[in-house]
C-alpha cells in the first residue's frame, strides 16, 4: 500500500471513535434543539450540520488533546485530566456556539454589528444554555472515556467491550 493510503487509514481510525461519539452527541443536541424550538412554533432540520459538526469537533478535539497543557496530570487520578479537558473543551464550545448565534443574527440583519445588537433580544437563551449544558455533560463523558483508554489501553478496552472476557 502507498504511504498516503496508510496515512489516511491511520487518520481515519484515529478520528473514528471521536467522530461516532460526537455524531451521537450532535444528534441528541439536534433533537433537543428541534423540540425546544417547536415550543416557539419554529421547525428546524439540522441533519447535515450534525454530521459536519461531529467531524469537525472530533478532529479539533483530537488535535487539542495533543497539546501538552491538556495533559498536565498524567500520573495523578484521572479526574484531574478529565475535568481540565472538559472545562477547556466546554469553554471553546461556548465561544463556538456564541459565534454561531452571532453569524445567524448577522445573516438575518445584514451585518455583524447589527447582528451583535440583536443577540440579547433575538437568541432563545434557554435553548442556547440547554445546548451548552448537553455539550458540557457529554464532553465530560468523552473526556473520562479517553482518560480510561489512555490508562487501560485501546486493546484492553476493545476486549472488555466487544468480547474475549472469560467468566
Amino acid at each position: 500500500m502507498s504511504k498516503i493510503f496508510i496515512r489516511i487509514k491511520k487518520e481515519f481510525l484515529e478520528v473514528l471513535p471521536a467522530f461516532l461519539f460526537f455524531l451521537i452527541m450532535f444528534y441528541v443536541l439536534v433533537v433537543t434543539r428541534a423540540l425546544t424550538l417547536k415550543a416557539y412554533g419554529i421547525t428546524a432540520h439540522f441533519t447535515a450540520i450534525a454530521v459536519i459538526g461531529a467531524f469537525m469537533v472530533a478532529k479539533a478535539v483530537l488535535i487539542a488533546d495533543k497539546l501538552p497543557f491538556l495533559n498536565l496530570y498524567p500520573r495523578t487520578p484521572l479526574v484531574w485530566n478529565a475535568v481540565l479537558k472538559t472545562v477547556v473543551f466546554s469553554i471553546i464550545t461556548f465561544f463556538f456556539l456564541l459565534i454561531e448565534e452571532l453569524l445567524h443574527q448577522s445573516h438575518k440583519y445584514g451585518g455583524i454589528a447589527v447582528g451583535y445588537g440583536h443577540l440579547k433580544t433575538d437568541v432563545i437563551w434557554p435553548a442556547f444554555w440547554s445546548r451548552e449544558i448537553w455539550i458540557t455533560i457529554l464532553l465530560l463523558f468523552y473526556c473520562v472515556a479517553i482518560e480510561f483508554v489512555r490508562v487501560i489501553g485501546s486493546d484492553k478496552v476493545m476486549q472488555i467491550f466487544f468480547g474475549g472476557l472469560k467468566k
